[in-house]
């Protein structure tokens, strides 16, 4: 795979017109699901399946994995959550958050909540559908995340309760062989502990984030290997 994506990519770029294609062509397969996600997993996680969740007493949330297309390049918009007294506390997430009374459904709040946290609008970017959902232990919220793709450079603007500030990187920083590393991560309780991580553009992306861009990566590297 390493010698196929240097010869596809050799000045490590790919054009966002490309991206969409690979997306495009993705939609005809079944999702990676949870073997993607458990190559991004912290030691010691349980599958979706063995955790056996009572659905009603679990907290609900959406998320957007949401792409731009800047300079033809694509790239994935993340942000860093402002530090709080909590579980997720200055980690690097996807926009997104808890489902409201007002929500039809969980697409409906990755929506809303990518427009509260980054100011970017339904209108300025089209869906492509549901990735696999995620149960995150730590703060007992099973996410619904949503992958959606902006043929245009967008205008954001953080919210400053919520959100310190957003990173746009360019998704082949994902898919680079030295992409993934397996930092020791403080939790915010103090422990310390290993876990598989994204190492890019100076930031540690891990944990729930982590393993649903896991998920993107297998989606698109899938693809590359038809080529």
């Amino acid at each position: 795979m390493l010698d196929l994506l240097l010869i596809l990519y050799p000045d490590n770029k790919m054009e966002y017109q490309e991206f969409k294609h690979l997306l495009k062509k993705a939609e005809q397969r079944p999702l990676p699901g949870e073997e993607a996600q458990s190559e991004l997993a912290p030691m010691g996680r349980n599958s979706l399946s063995e955790m056996k969740l009572d659905t009603d007493k679990v907290r609900k949330a959406g998320v957007l994995a949401l792409f731009e297309n800047h300079e033809e390049q694509a790239r994935l918009i993340l942000t860093s959550r402002s530090v709080y007294r909590g579980a997720h506390s200055g980690q690097i997430s996807f926009p997104g958050g808890s489902v409201e009374a007002i929500d039809r459904n969980f697409e409906d709040t990755a929506k809303r909540e990518t427009e509260e946290e980054i100011g970017v609008s339904a209108d300025k970017y089209q869906m492509w559908g549901a990735i696999s959902p995620l149960y995150i232990p730590p703060s007992n919220f099973l996410v619904h995340p949503y992958l959606a793709f902006s043929d245009e450079s967008l205008e954001m603007v953080p919210e400053e309760k919520e959100v310190a500030a957003i990173h746009q990187i360019p998704f082949e920083r994902f898919l680079a062989p030295n992409a993934i590393s397996e930092p020791q991560i403080k939790l915010s309780n103090g422990f310390k502990i290993k876990s598989p991580a994204f190492e890019v553009d100076g930031l540690l992306i891990w944990g729930a984030t982590a393993m649903m861009i896991s998920e993107i990566r297998r989606m698109i590297l899938r693809e590359i290997e038809h080529l």
